[in-house]
Order: structure tokens, then sequence, then C-alpha cells
């Protein structure tokens, strides 16, 4: 038993001593992994440095042309930021024949009241419309020279329900019900605008989708075709590097980096570019803001914004650097 026991403490003793060199080796290995790839990273960075034009003029044009979309982005960010803050309470117009007179007038206002979907109905009198219309237009004297007054009598229905891009087709009904009054000449919704805004900022978040997939293919050939001037230029360190048996995601892994660094350069001077045309127009857009009586301030590119432009650019440099790198080493033949 004495023997057994001894016997079984010297296995377990070599089973940890085994299980304590392989997690030395594998520290070891991953330690010599991450060390590769940081002075992999390194020197690539120091490649760039040592062409600074040719550096220069690529990541500046991946900046520019992330800096399109991303000041579209920008500019309909700030018009939704200023239409969410608007009153979303809407009116539907009703202008009465001239020959109603004022009690067949209030007699209206009180059916539609009465509506269910209806919260309040404002009575505009003939004089108090008139007495509106030349406070707004200052054409005091031409209009005491008419005979009469030539305004009808007009309701202002508010519904119940907001205005939203679900409830117009709804306020539209509801238009065309008092419209068909026997009293009404014409009934105009007021929140015919939201729609309008509604498509257009359609159509602009369209245009910032289209933009910013042309622009980055156009990234995606700039970043390539860098990248592919640079296997040319080291096309015997290639050829050499296959010939000691270097494997290709040895040889690709700096072209990578490069990519990289093109990616995450150019998104940086991107944010920085976006920022600086924010500032510059800030100004005068609060003036105008200011003109209408709002508080809004003018935004821009947060820092969760930064950091996805710096992703978006840098996976974008990385995907061309490694079309272009996988491309052209196959064509480099031993």
């Amino acid at each position: 038993m004495p023997q057994k026991n001894s016997r079984r403490g010297a296995t377990r003793q070599s089973v940890k001593a085994t299980k304590h060199r392989w997690s030395k080796r594998s520290s070891f290995s991953l330690k010599l992994y991450l060390r590769q790839h940081q002075s992999t990273l390194t020197e690539s960075f120091m490649r760039l440095l040592n062409y600074p034009l040719a550096s220069v003029m690529t990541v500046m044009v991946i900046a520019i042309a992330l800096t399109l979309p991303g000041s579209l982005y920008v500019l309909l960010k700030n018009v939704q930021s200023i239409t969410s803050n608007w009153d979303k309470q809407s009116a539907i117009t009703l202008y009465l024949f001239p020959q109603v007179d004022d009690t067949q007038a209030l007699a209206l206002s009180h059916r539609l009241s009465a509506r269910p979907d209806v919260a309040s109905v404002d009575y505009i009198s003939k004089e108090e419309g008139l007495r509106d219309f030349e406070r707004w237009s200052g054409y005091t004297q031409l209009l005491s020279s008419l005979q009469g007054n030539p305004l009808p009598i007009v309701l202002k229905v508010i519904p119940k329900m907001v205005v939203s891009e679900q409830t117009l087709p709804v306020l539209e009904t509801l238009r065309k019900q008092l419209a068909a009054q026997g009293e009404v000449q014409n009934a105009v919704l007021d929140a015919q605008w939201l729609e309008r805004l509604a498509n257009i900022l359609s159509f602009g978040q369209r245009l910032a989708y289209a933009l910013s997939i042309l622009l980055i293919v156009a990234v995606l050939l700039i970043v390539g075709n860098t990248i592919r001037m640079a296997v040319e230029s080291r096309r015997d360190e290639v050829l050499v590097m296959k010939l000691v048996g270097a494997t290709d995601s040895y040889i690709r892994r700096p072209f990578l980096y490069m990519g990289l660094w093109f990616g995450i350069l150019g998104g940086f001077f991107a944010s920085l570019c976006i920022l600086i045309l924010s500032w510059w127009v800030s100004a005068p857009a609060e003036r105008l803001i200011e003109l209408y009586g709002s508080h809004f301030k003018l935004q821009t590119f947060n820092a969760d914004e930064i950091v996805l432009c710096l992703t978006i650019s840098a996976f974008v440099g990385i995907s061309g650097a490694w079309i272009a790198v996988n491309r052209h080493i196959a064509n480099i033949e031993l």
C-alpha cells in the first residue's frame, strides 16, 4: 500500500509538472505572437513615415471621402432634432362660405365640438380675422378703403390626435369629412408640411446611404491601389520571404496593418474635418435659430459617433488591403 500511494503521488506530480510546462509554453507562445504583431504594427507605421507625401495624400483623400457622408449625417441629425422639438398639435382650418352668418357658424362650431375626434374648435369672426390680417400685413390704409369685409368666418378645428406619419391618413380623412359640411367652402390641414418634411428627410437619408456606399467603395479602391503599389515595390522582398518558407499570412500581415493605419488616420482626420465644419457653421446657424426664437443647440459628432467612424474606416482599410494583398501575393510565384 505505501508503494502504491507513493506511485500515485509521483504520477500526480508528473502530471502537474507537465501541465506547468505546457502552461509556460503557451504563455511564452502568446507573448511571442503578440510581440510579433506589435513589432509589425510599429514597422508598418514607420514605413508610412518613410514616404510622407504619398501617405499624407492617401490619408487626406480617404478623409475627404469619409467627410462627405459624415457631414450629411450630421446635417440630417440636426434637422431631425429640430423637428422633434416642434409642436405636434396641428389644426384643420375651415373657411366658410361668405354668405354664412354668425348664427350658422356658431351652430356648426357646436356640432363639430361634439365629435369624439375633435378636441376643440376656435371661432374666428370676420372682424377678428380682418384685425389679425391688418396687424400682420401692415396694409391698414388699403384695408380701410374697402367697402366691406371680404374675409370669411374661419373655424379652427383642433383634433385630439397628435401629428405623426402614422396619423396623417386619419387626419386627412377627418379633413375630408369636415370639408363635406354644407357651410364649409374649403378645408386645409395644417399638418401637410409634416408629410413633405418626412419625404425630404427620407430622401436625405437615402442619399446619405447611397453616398456612403459609393464613397466606401472609393476608399476600398484607394487603399487597395496603395497596397498594390506597396506590394509591387517590395516584390523582391516578398519573393525572398517565400523562398525561405514564410507563409502567406506572415507576408500579408504588414500590408494589412498598413491598411489599418490608412483607415484609422483617414477616419481620424474625417472626424476632425466634421468637427471643424460644425464649429465653422455653428455661429451663423445659431444666430439664424435665435431669430426664430428657438433655443436649439447645433449638434455635431459625439464620442460614440467618432469611435464608430474610426471603426468603420479601420475595417474598410483592412478590407481593401486584404483584397489587394491576396490578389498580388498569389501572382508572385517562386
